[in-house]
This record gives structure tokens, C-alpha cells and sequence, in this order.
């Protein structure tokens, strides 16, 4: 079978390699299509510190057809398609005995420290594999991972109806934690420093936007839009070591802050203002048991993610598209890889 695989930073091909087979506990699936994410830009131009090459089989957004498959309890069967979620724990450490799996000592990522999706055929845990209802289109559903990160942080965060949250990062996951908020029944504050990206938060519901260029006005800007109080929460999907140095500026006393991007260098934190405000500060990494519920806010309708693909290609295209989104990043949301 075929997989695309990268060899090391910046060596990219289709190859011909080994066909799985079905082992116990595991399906066999045949993958539909996968999404590009921006760790897998990381892992092309080799500053993706957690990346294991070679990596066979790029990719961790899939969604497939089962093909080969045990009895189960899930009760899934050949023919069924399914979402699959690449966080492979061990089930084994302090950490999973808590049931917190995405926060796995010993976590294996599909795509990252393991084989990834765009392959033709994937063996994969059955546990990690989702049901994905024959009304919603493939397109749509390989949102879902993506979507199950906007949740964990927004979950961390601890957003509540009628609250303020401000999104920082209006990217794909930034977009999408925006989306969530508001379908918490919370009013999300969009921030990015790209004009383009707040008019498309606009066209997609968000009604409360600002060009951080202007630093300086951003805190009356959040006091206005919340009489004053300043929000509750805050999810950050930029990793900016500024925004993130600035973070207890932007919520009230007691407030609650979930960080999910990746900051690039260290980052200086204010610790006296974070005490004066008994700030609630949680770091949030990949997801966990969201994938159920990232299915049903998309096939409801109550997260349209339509809007978010930028385009979909063929499998033969990746690696262009990839150096393309490199130099052109603002061009693009989410590419979606035809199998």
C-alpha cells in the first residue's frame, strides 16, 4: 500500500509500504481523508521537537471506513465509518489510572511519535474510534479532531453560560474555541493581530473582535464589552510568549486561563499579579474523551466548521501545499488530504 511519508525535515514522498495487519484490540481502517495541522508543518520544516522520524504515514486528523475488526464493545463493525482519535495511551501510569489519557507519560501520537493517517490503510486501537453518523459528510467530519482540541481547552478554561471568554489566536483551533464558547452559552472576545482573519470571525458569528496591533487599547476594549468587569476566562491558541506574559491583564479577579498554543522561546510570567488576582491558570494538552461530543456539536449544526476548509487536495499534492502554506500562511484555514 501507499503512504506518504517524511523521512526526515524537509524530505516528503509517497511509499510503498507494508499493509497492516489486524492484531487484537486493534481495526483496520481504510482512510478517507486526513487534515493538515500545523504540528505537521513543524514536523516538515524539522522545529517539531516531539516528532520521531521517519514518520510513516504523516498526518493525525483521519477519518476512514473500517475494513477489518474484532468483536468489541463499542459495537462497531466492517463498514462503519469512524473518527480517529491519535492520542494512544498507555492505560497504564498515574495519569491514565485518572482517566486523564491525553496526559499519558508515556503518549504515543499518530503522526508524531508513531505511523500517521495519510496511508491507505491504518491499523488503529478500537477504542479510539468513533462512530461517525452517515449524514455527515467526510469533509465535516474530519473537523472533529481539530474541534476535540477547542474543547479540551474551553473545558480547562472552565467556560460558563453567561460568562465572557476571550480567544486569543484566530487560526483553526482559535476559530473553533470561539465557536465553542458560544455554543456554551458564553460570548467569546476574539483577539489576532491579522485584519483578514477577524472579518472572517465576523462572517461566522463572532461578534466581538480586536486587531491586537493596538495592545494598547486591548483591556478598555474588554472592559467595554464587559461593563467593566473584564472576562472570566481566557483561552490562548497563539503561544505567544507576549500574550502570555500580559495574560493576567486580560481576565478579572479569580479569573480562569487555559493555555493551548505552544509558546517558541520562555516565557516571562507576571506571578505577583497573578496572586493579587488568584488567577486559575491550566495548561491544556491534545484532548481528552471529547470526540463523542465534537461529533454530535458538528452533525447538530451547532459548530458549522464548513466555513474553515480552505480546500481539499489529493495526497500527491501535500508536500507543495505544505511549503506553500509556509510562505503564504494567512492564505489558509484548513486543508483537508484526499486519501
Amino acid at each position: 500500500m501507499k503512504a506518504l511519508c517524511l523521512k526526515e525535515p524537509y524530505q516528503m514522498s509517497i511509499e510503498e509500504v507494508n499493509k497492516p495487519v489486524l492484531t487484537e484490540d486493534n481495526a483496520i481502517v481504510k482512510m478517507e481523508m486526513c487534515g493538515i495541522c500545523g504540528s505537521d508543518i513543524t514536523a516538515y520544516k524539522g522545529v517539531n521537537p516531539t516528532v520521531k522520524y521517519p514518520v510513516i504515514g504523516a498526518g493525525h486528523e483521519g477519518i476512514g471506513v473500517i475494513t477489518e475488526i474484532g468483536q468489541n464493545e463499542k459495537g462497531l463493525k466492517v463498514g462503519d465509518r469512524v473518527a480517529l482519535e491519535p492520542y494512544i495511551p498507555c492505560r497504564k501510569c498515574h495519569s491514565c489510572k485518572e482517566e486523564r489519557f491525553n496526559n499519558c507519560v508515556n503518549i504515543q501520537v499518530a503522526g508524531v511519535h508513531t505511523g500517521g493517517m495519510m496511508t491507505e490503510y491504518f491499523s488503529h486501537p478500537v477504542s479510539l474510534l468513533y462512530k461517525v453518523p452517515e449524514e455527515l459528510s467526510l469533509e465535516k467530519a474530519t473537523l472533529v479532531e481539530p474541534l476535540t482540541i477547542a474543547l479540551h481547552g474551553v473545558t480547562r478554561a472552565q467556560v460558563k453560560p453567561g460568562e465572557f471568554c476571550i480567544v486569543t489566536g484566530a487560526g483553526p483551533i482559535g476559530l473553533l474555541a470561539a465557536l465553542v464558547v458560544r455554543a456554551y452559552g458564553a460570548t467569546p472576545i476574539l483577539v489576532d493581530i491579522l485584519e483578514d482573519r477577524l472579518k472572517f470571525a465576523n462572517s461566522i458569528g463572532i461578534e466581538f473582535t480586536y486587531n491586537s496591533n493596538n495592545n494598547d487599547g486591548l483591556v478598555e476594549y474588554l472592559k467595554k464589552v464587559t461593563n467593566g468587569k473584564l472576562p472570566e476566562a481566557l483561552v490562548d491558541c497563539t503561544g505567544s510568549s507576549f500574550i502570555i506574559s500580559k495574560m493576567h491583564d486580560y481576565v478579572c479577579h479569580g479569573g480562569r486561563i487555559a493555555i493551548v498554543g505552544w509558546p517558541k522561546s520562555e516565557v516571562m510570567v507576571n506571578i505577583v499579579r497573578c496572586i493579587q488576582k488568584e488567577l486559575a491558570i491550566f495548561p491544556s494538552r491534545n484532548s481528552n474523551k471529547k470526540f463523542p461530543e465534537a461529533i454530535d456539536l458538528i452533525n447538530s449544526g451547532k459548530i458549522d466548521v464548513e466555513k474553515l476548509i480552505t480546500k481539499i487536495i489529493n495526497i500527491d499534492a501535500t508536500e507543495d501545499t505544505i511549503k506553500d502554506i509556509i510562505e503564504n500562511p494567512n492564505n489558509y484555514m484548513k486543508v483537508l488530504v484526499r486519501i
